[in-house]
């Protein structure tokens, strides 16, 4: 009896052994399954199963009061348990997020941090304004801070530039601020804002510029951002967007939106238009789009739609998604996809994900895999619904006055 807690804990590491080998060894059979996304997603249920052991192994002391109870947790395995906690946080901060922003995910900046390690930060504000005689143009490209466009209908360009400076003193900081000019340069139709960034010590790097721009509401915008937000309201005309390390959030346009990604998350509301979308990054959010929106890359958080006018379209390496009138919403995450109230025909193709499809009324289209699939609507079905699913479940609910017909085949289970 007093080796029960050891032949558990044995039992317990074995275990967990199995569960990463078989993981594993399928990836070598199914190249698709992405090993080391699924530890870094789930890693917390080895802390889960291992304080179960541990309760058990309580209970059973208690059960047997002639047995030495043995301890909650020994030193080793407390310095065992902080070590999985940290690997665990690293490793998912890593493998869940784009390769450029690695260090930024354990709290690095190489660029800022370890130059501006002894340094003070310090804050000025400058203005500059362009007269426009007929809406054009705009281009602005900033390394280091955020750009926010509001639209208003004044006949000029207004820039306000907030200067963070970070120096050894206020002296050497004034001095930067000093040698800082920002102007409106007019090229080919548009207007280009400059600035000297580039000319002071060290390229610049220890200068943050967060700007605030007032334009006339019908002005095409092409922005770009390294390392800060966009932040776009009210304009009307084609805006280009680039946000590589930093969110981005696009509302009241009347125009096409294309969007660049490579980091962070992408929001866009009430868009007379279209939206593009293409790159990398977590979390995509579309809400009362009159257009279309096609994303197009690996975004690998939540991404949520709500009611797009025309054509929905998704298309990743696991995922290729197609949905027509989108009256209702659509949540598609790693490993779910949810959608109600779709009023023209849907299609998807993917791979080890639940789906949830409620409130169709046109034709459905599914082809999944390691997952299963749940369809539910009060609308007579008129279209095909065609379900092909591999290692998984299909639910199927109608209405009592349906009338159709049921071709179902089941290879390892059966139908009901």
């Amino acid at each position: 009896m007093s080796g029960i807690g050891y032949r558990r804990g044995s039992i317990f590491w074995a275990l967990t052994l199995i569960a990463v080998g078989t993981i594993f060894l399928y990836h070598n059979f199914n190249p698709s399954l992405r090993p080391w996304q699924i530890i870094a997603t789930y890693w917390p249920i080895i802390i889960i199963f291992w304080g179960l052991s541990k309760l058990i192994d309580y209970l059973q002391s208690q059960a047997h009061p002639e047995t030495t109870p043995p301890p909650l947790f020994s030193g080793s395995e407390v310095v065992l348990l902080v070590l999985i906690l940290a690997l665990g946080t690293l490793v998912s901060k890593i493998v869940l997020q784009p390769w450029q922003h690695w260090p930024s995910a354990v709290g690095i900046d190489v660029d800022n941090d370890f130059g501006n390690l002894f340094s003070e930060s310090y804050t000025y504000t400058k203005t500059v304004s362009q007269p426009v005689t007929s809406p054009t143009g705009l281009v602005v490209v900033v390394r280091r801070g955020d750009v926010e466009i509001r639209a208003s209908d004044q006949n000029s360009i207004e820039a306000v530039v907030k200067e963070t400076v970070r120096a050894p003193n206020e002296e050497e900081a004034k001095k930067a601020s000093n040698q800082l000019q920002y102007s409106f340069v007019e090229q080919a139709g548009r207007f280009i804002l400059q600035t000297n960034l580039d000319s002071l010590p060290n390229n610049g790097r220890n200068v943050r510029l967060d700007l605030t721009l007032t334009v006339p509401r019908a002005l095409a915008a092409e922005i770009t951002t390294e390392r800060g937000d966009i932040i776009l309201d009210g304009l009307h005309g084609e805006q280009t967007l680039t946000a590589k390390r930093g969110d981005l959030r696009v509302s009241n346009v009347e125009g096409l939106v294309r969007a660049h990604k490579s980091g962070a998350s992408a929001e866009f509301r009430d868009i007379k238009g279209n939206v593009d979308i293409d790159g990398r990054g977590r979390d995509v959010e579309a809400t009362n789009v009159s257009g279309t929106v096609a994303v197009n890359g690996e975004f690998s958080g939540s991404l949520q739609f709500q009611n797009v006018g025309q054509t929905l379209r998704f298309n990743s390496s696991r995922t290729d998604m197609t949905v027509q009138k989108l009256s209702g919403r659509l949540n598609m995450e790693l490993g779910s996809l949810d959608a109600s109230g779709i009023d023209g025909p849907f299609e998807v193709s993917t791979k080890q994900k639940d789906i949830s499809l409620v409130e169709f009324k046109h034709s459905v289209k599914i082809t999944t895999s390691n997952g299963g699939v749940r369809l539910q609507t009060s609308t007579p079905p008129t279209q095909p619904v065609n379900v092909d699913v591999h290692k998984g479940e299909i639910e199927l609910a109608l209405p009592i006055k349906s009338n159709f017909q049921i071709d179902a085949r089941s290879r390892h289970g059966n139908v009901e």
